[in-house]
């Protein structure tokens, strides 16, 4: 199992909260499935990646399936794991490396303050807004900062579909896609 202890700053109380977070793979067909995006994301947590497969015999269509890559706050599992099986899903809890946990804790920072924001952010606006340590401590953990790699991070967003981006005046901006 992947737990992630993580502290997400409430920026309405001005407080801390202590968070694990979770890492799942869940998979499903593709009715529905936005319902699970939209009911992770009102959780807190974050869809991180998506395939889709198509699964045929011969030049028959036998099927569709979705498979993606989910970050949830641990106490919405019970919910995610009733919910998807009203879906008719999948969850697996995945297991990942020390690089691959950084570059997945990397991105809550960067995610949450594109949130907070709502417009379009540059990557040295947002070096000076998140602090080290970040809500994800990930410089506690490992030795290293969330905020070396931002370049990384925004990129693999982008790959991921979670961001796009802009050309203002010659500097690059990101803002989260809705």
């Amino acid at each position: 199992m992947s737990w992630f202890n993580l502290f997400e700053y409430d920026i309405k109380f001005n407080t801390k909260v202590n968070l694990v977070y979770i890492l799942l793979g869940y998979s499903s067909g593709v009715y529905r499935f936005n319902e699970m995006v939209e009911f992770v994301e009102d959780d807190g947590g974050i869809v991180l990646t998506r395939d889709e497969f198509h699964i045929s015999r011969g030049s028959y269509f036998i099927s569709q399936e979705v498979h993606v890559i989910l970050v949830i706050p641990q106490e919405s599992l019970n919910d995610v794991k009733d919910f998807a099986k009203e879906l008719q899903g999948d969850i697996e809890y995945l297991d990942v490396e020390k690089e691959q946990k950084i570059n997945v804790l990397s991105i809550i920072p960067v995610y949450n303050l594109l949130s907070y924001e709502g417009s379009w952010v540059d990557l040295e606006t947002m070096k000076n807004i998140i602090e080290c340590p970040c809500i994800t401590e990930v410089c506690k953990e490992f030795e290293e900062t969330c905020l070396e790699d931002m370049e990384k991070t925004l990129d693999a967003m982008k790959r991921m579909d979670i961001v796009e981006t802009r050309d203002s005046s010659g500097i690059i901006e990101y803002k989260l896609k809705i």
